[in-house]
């Protein structure tokens, strides 16, 4: 590293996927040499890489690249992402913003950042990471688009069809995500139940769970949300592997089957709360976690009551409740019958509270227990992380530990937390390194 590097600064809005892209532009500019900025630096070319799924989303993006624009004046701001490929021209009338590119523009994105020509081919695909530096975890994208066509999404419009990589391909860089140093890695797609349908080989998700599993000196792997109807029995053979972390995130989106209907989802509640109690028969102690949309069009009362009804069934671990948002373009947008606007604040205000319940509950259920969790960072002599079961955990411990696995005892739960203190042996020695999310 040499003082007159140019230096680089990334804000990712949004989903895994984003942030398995963000360490690709990362590591594109690294080629091209750049560094990344430190915390007290100024950087010199900024990149915010935006999210769509909703107007909140919207905002947010717009807002991030104001502010890059505001605090770093000396900075060339460039954006990318999901929103700028459905609207770039919210995006470029944002002040300070020098360009906007859409996914499938991130060679021009490159030239642009860096004054240089880049060679044709780079970024081209849809995947090819070598580390996440300063991180605990590593995010391994398997797959890219959806077609499922929920009538509220843009994100097949942002994100094209459905497309996989080879097994062996993404096992690759499993191996070289831990030889790098991450414990744990983090299976992730746009439509990450649909791995492998779109390979001549004929595999799928349990297969890669199966083979990356496997990787040597792997500590966890982790799945990222997948479609209740796509949790086989063949998955959760593959989930029982000691390294898979007993963790499903199920978007639950409603609770009524009318709304459902509406929003094209292929499921009805019942068939959902099967997959959550098979799910509890075939592994052990699964959290089940859920996303929940309040206020999508034709919810009435009776159609909420019956999502708060699905939610205290499946008892889920954790909720992300969040309201309907009309993306332009999507069926769902021209729908009538939305709830007046506090009827959506009311039902949100429940439900996260109904979430709060739960949570808590579920926390709680592990005190006395030891559990294993791989710390994340330490501060003021307090190291802080998940459990498998993804539960926050605090414990007071050397810093030496952020970055490793360990054996807690859990002694109290506050809220939905748990304390704990290190276990006698607590240290997981499959696990060396000393890296910290930052």
């Amino acid at each position: 590293m040499t003082d007159d590097q140019r230096t680089y600064l990334i804000e990712t809005l949004g989903c895994k996927a984003n942030l398995y892209d963000s360490q690709r532009l990362a590591e594109a500019l690294q080629d091209l040499g750049f560094r990344r900025a430190q915390e007290d630096e100024r950087p010199d070319v900024c990149l915010v890489n935006t999210c769509t799924v909703t107007a909140t989303a919207d905002r947010k993006s717009r807002q991030a690249a104001a502010h890059l624009a505001r605090r770093y004046p000396q900075a060339r701001v460039f954006v990318t992402g999901c929103y700028a490929s459905a609207f770039p021209d919210e995006l470029r009338a944002v002040s300070g913003v020098e360009g906007v590119y859409g996914r499938g523009e991130w060679r021009a994105l490159l030239e642009a950042a860096s004054g240089r020509a880049v060679a044709e081919g780079t970024l081209a695909g849809d995947f090819g990471v070598t580390s996440f530096a300063g991180r605990t975890r590593a995010f391994l994208k398997v797959q890219e688009g959806c077609d499922a066509g929920c009538s509220y999404c843009i994100l097949p419009r942002v994100r094209g069809r459905p497309r996989s990589r080879a097994l062996s391909d993404a096992a690759a860089e499993a191996r070289r995500l831990v030889e790098a140093g991450l414990p744990e890695i983090v299976l992730t797609g746009i439509h990450l139940g649909r791995y492998g349908r779109d390979l001549d080989a004929g595999v799928s998700l349990a297969d890669l769970v199966a083979a990356v599993a496997e990787t040597p000196g792997l500590a966890r792997l982790r799945l990222s949300s997948i479609e209740a109807l796509e949790v086989d029995g063949a998955l959760l053979d593959a989930m029982r592997h000691p390294a898979v972390c007993p963790h499903l995130h199920l978007p639950l989106q409603s609770g009524d089957a009318d709304v459902l209907r509406r929003m094209n989802r292929p499921y009805a509640p019942a068939q959902f709360l099967e997959v959550v109690a098979r799910a509890r028969e075939r592994l052990d102690r699964p959290a089940v976690t859920t996303d929940v949309m309040v206020g999508f069009p034709g919810e009435g009362d009776a159609a909420f009551e019956n999502t708060a009804e699905v939610v205290r069934r499946a008892r889920f671990s954790r909720l992300h409740v969040f309201p309907f948002s009309p993306r332009p373009g999507t069926a769902a947008a021209g729908m009538d019958g939305r709830p007046a606007p506090q009827a959506v604040r009311e039902r949100g205000v429940r439900l996260r509270e109904l979430g709060g319940d739960l949570a808590a509950g579920w926390a709680g259920g592990f005190v006395g227990e030891e559990a294993r969790v791989l710390f994340e960072r330490c501060r003021d002599g307090r190291l802080s992380g998940y459990t498998d079961r993804y539960v926050t955990l605090t414990a007071p411990g050397p810093a030496d530990l952020a970055g490793r696995v360990a054996s807690v005892l859990c002694i109290r739960a506050r809220g939905a937390a748990l304390i704990g203190h290190l276990a006698a042996d607590s240290i997981h020695h499959d696990v060396t390194t000393s890296t910290t999310d930052g």
